[in-house]
């Protein structure tokens, strides 16, 4: 199969965030030779491989463009629309699988929501561990698009996150007299 990346590629994958391919590699199990690209994660120290023919499966995607990433972060956040199930356990696994699905304004959606709980109240240990992975999944693809560091990126995104809930401000008009 033809790869749809290249080496160097800036790519997202669905649960480990954005990484550079920094090669392709042929591998040989059993009696099947397979190409897999290997990923440097930008937020871990690891390398992921990723079957080249499974790629569309696994959802692995480009970097989004830095403009529409940021876009999608200075929404304002309706948390009516966003409301979660009311059970804890059911919130949770529903917040868990939209942020496996790697897409960005799906990470977006789940990651104000919990942002803006914390704000209320002191959240659980899950709810918490599900901010972080949000926050570290934004900045990773932030910070690729951007070509910054992950701590700037980190940086950016918490201080989107906060603009977010901050109410609207209403234009001054000047009044006719």
């Amino acid at each position: 199969m033809t790869a749809l990346f290249g080496i160097g590629s800036k790519v997202v994958h669905p649960c480990y965030g954005a990484g550079t391919i920094v090669r392709i590699q042929e591998k040989t199990i059993g009696e099947t030779n397979n190409a897999y690209y290997i990923i440097r994660p930008i937020s871990r120290d690891m390398q992921l491989m990723v079957p080249v023919d499974r790629a569309h499966e696994v959802n692995l995607r480009p970097v989004g463009d830095l403009t529409r990433l940021r876009q999608a972060l200075r929404e304002p956040c309706d948390l009516a629309q966003e409301a979660p199930p009311l059970d804890l356990r059911q919130r949770q696994s529903a917040m868990r699988a939209r942020l496996k699905s790697g897409s960005f304004g799906e990470v977006v959606r789940v990651t104000r929501l919990l942002y803006a709980m914390s704000t209320k109240r002191p959240l659980g240990s899950v709810d918490r561990e599900l901010l972080e992975q949000g926050k570290a999944f934004l900045a990773s693809e932030l910070a690729l698009a951007a070509e910054v560091e992950m701590a700037e990126a980190l940086q950016e995104v918490e201080a989107m996150l906060q603009q977010a809930l901050e109410p609207p401000q209403e234009e001054d008009t000047p009044s006719q007299a």
